[in-house]
């Protein structure tokens, strides 16, 4: 019975091991091939494409210049088209608009487009460089940001081939050099309490129309400067009176009295300092003490005796080389601006 049982267990022994065996590698041959496999890699969804809105203005006319408030007027058209159903102009902001007025809005019939245009008037903010007054030239600048949604989502395109100015309707004595609409990206130091865009900066599509304007006013310069061109007549007259009369000084103290006041007068007119009037206003001071040195200079020599012939003749041709100069600073002056 012991043999029996013992051949039994050498028969199926071998029979198992080859089963466990076999088991075995084809559970290895599995886990190679999971760990082999390659796994799912999951796509980034797509970045939206950024829309584009055409946007143009055209410019009726410029009025109301103001350098004392430091702004300017005009009447203007502003359409904007888009392939969305959006109306791009309601949400448009004029960054440096004291004032905007709406006339009217239209909307035209454009193929596959949404369009808008309206018709409005508004005051604008401007820096005014008037060191070369009256002979000078301003930038007018009409800022125009999309704020609704960021420069990621939505540009502004100018029209610039329908965009202009009425070269025609502007004040007096201007004229346009140079119009132009500019495409930009306005971009503040804050997310603006949007937190989708952590910790990025807001930034909006803006569009600039700039209207550059020159001026030349011969009128408007002389009207300034008359008082002061008086006063160089009675500056250059003291130079052909006696050197020992009061005369000559009452002749110059006026004559600073006229150039002062005709200065001031410039300044209080526009609210600035240091314009072409300012500098000729200057100029004509200094020619004027100039000339207080020279008659203090001559009466002294008057007093030591000098011959008063003599001293006349010098003076007058003292005041002949002052006048040269004069005119000569005079011209320089103004043909600088």
């Amino acid at each position: 019975m012991v043999n029996f049982q013992n051949r039994t267990a050498a028969f199926f022994l071998p029979v198992f091991m080859a089963l466990w065996i076999s088991v075995a590698a084809v559970g290895a041959h599995s886990a190679t091939n999971a760990t082999s496999s390659p796994k799912s890699v999951v796509q980034p969804a797509p970045t939206p494409a950024i829309e584009t809105a055409t946007v143009g203005i055209y410019i009726m006319n410029i009025r109301d210049m103001s350098p004392a408030r430091g702004t300017f007027s005009c009447d203007f058209w502003i359409w904007a088209k888009t392939t969305t159903q959006e109306n791009i102009l309601a949400d448009l902001q004029f960054l440096n608009a004291e004032k905007v007025i709406w006339y009217t809005e239209t909307k035209p019939e454009i193929a596959g487009m949404t369009g808008y245009k309206r018709r409005g008037t508004g005051t604008f903010r401007m820096s005014w460089n008037l060191k070369h007054y009256p002979y000078d030239s301003q930038v007018l600048p009409i800022q125009m940001e999309y704020s609704l949604r960021d420069s990621s989502k939505i540009i502004l395109k100018p029209d610039t081939e329908n965009s202009g100015i009425n070269r025609d309707n502007i004040p007096q004595d201007w004229s346009v050099r140079e119009f132009a609409l500019k495409s930009e990206i306005s971009t503040y130091t804050s997310n603006l309490g949007d937190p989708t865009i952590g910790e990025a900066k807001g930034s909006f599509s803006l569009l600039t129309a700039v209207i550059n304007m020159t001026r030349h006013d011969a009128q408007e310069y002389w009207s300034i400067v008359s008082i002061a061109y008086v006063a160089v007549v009675m500056m250059l007259v003291s130079f052909f009176t006696e050197v020992h009369t009061p005369n000559r000084l009452t002749l110059l103290g006026a004559a600073l009295f006229a150039n002062i006041i005709s200065m001031r007068s410039a300044f209080l007119g526009l609210g600035t300092f240091g314009t072409l009037a300012d500098q000729f206003h200057l100029m004509v001071a200094g020619f004027i003490v100039l000339s207080l040195a020279v008659t203090v200079f001559l009466t002294v020599l008057h007093h030591h005796g000098a011959d008063p012939k003599k001293l006349r003749h010098w003076s007058m041709m003292i005041g002949i080389v002052v006048a040269i100069l004069f005119a000569i600073s005079n011209i320089w002056l103004v043909q600088s601006h």
